[in-house]
């Protein structure tokens, strides 16, 4: 019961602000504080959902976000795993390739756009603009889990005498789990900030991102908010889910600790 009570304060809590920020838009907008071809009114937002969602502009597009942003982010995730593992358990690699590793890294997303619309402006493109943003903290936080391996498991490895392969599945792999997931989650967040900027940059093929885009061309407002609310709760949702996917491994692994 307190459990119970205690989330359901932790929510109310959550929403205060949202809110708040929803009435003084309401309020704002009904006093005409601020222009409405500016800023358009909760109802002309609600509006502009219902017909987007009548004639299938807004699941087409938001449908062909959602798999762009789960292909990128499952390529870039496997890439950044495999070269963060490699460099993890690799001293030689991690010398000669974390310099560079290091200076790609700091090249803002946005820049690869043009380099990437010469190689080709489609749905390729797209997904690899969103699979490099993906790969790096997932890099990072697998290099992390592994390097941070305690040296007595290492030790008993040596003891032993795992092979490569045995050591990684046995004591890399379960010991770096938790950073990865967190990695993992951070990607997920990252992959539905780059898919706007992929649609925008490469528009071709339709997606929620272009959507926003054409409806800031045609001075509709109501419809790029439609398109900011709705990325907004699919990006929260799946970073959510894998959230949850991230605390429920920590309650197993516990679980798995005191009955050991």
């Amino acid at each position: 019961m307190k459990l119970k009570l205690d989330k359901i304060k932790r929510i109310a809590e959550g929403s205060l602000l949202p809110l708040a920020i929803l009435l003084f838009w309401y309020l704002s907008t009904s006093l005409q504080l601020v222009r409405r071809d500016f800023i358009p009114a909760p109802v002309d937002v609600v509006a502009a959902f219902n017909e987007t969602l009548h004639d299938g502009t807004f699941v087409l597009s938001l449908s062909k976000s959602v798999v762009r942003v789960l292909k990128g982010f499952f390529f870039g995730s496997a890439a950044g795993y495999l070269l963060g593992t490699l460099l993890g358990m690799s001293k030689t690699l991690e010398k000669m390739v974390t310099p560079l590793f290091n200076a790609i890294r700091q090249v803002p997303l946005p820049a690869w756009a043009p380099v990437l619309v010469l190689i080709s402006n489609g749905e390729p493109a797209q997904i690899v603009f969103i699979a490099i943003g993906a790969s790096y903290p997932v890099v990072l936080n697998t290099f992390e889990g592994i390097t941070s391996v305690r040296k007595e498991y290492l030790e008993v490895a040596n003891v032993y005498r795992f092979s490569r392969l045995k050591t990684y599945v046995k004591i890399f792999l379960p010991a770096s789990l938790p950073s990865v997931l967190t990695g993992l989650r951070i990607a997920m967040s990252i992959s539905w900030m780059s898919v706007v900027a992929a649609e925008i940059f490469m528009t071709s093929g339709g997606g929620i991102g272009e959507m926003m885009w054409s409806g800031r061309e045609l001075s509709r407002m109501d419809i790029v908010f439609v398109c900011i609310a709705a990325i907004s709760l699919a990006g929260f949702t799946m970073t959510a889910l894998m959230r949850r996917v991230e605390r429920n491994y920590s309650l197993w692994r516990l679980t798995m600790k005191q009955s050991a």
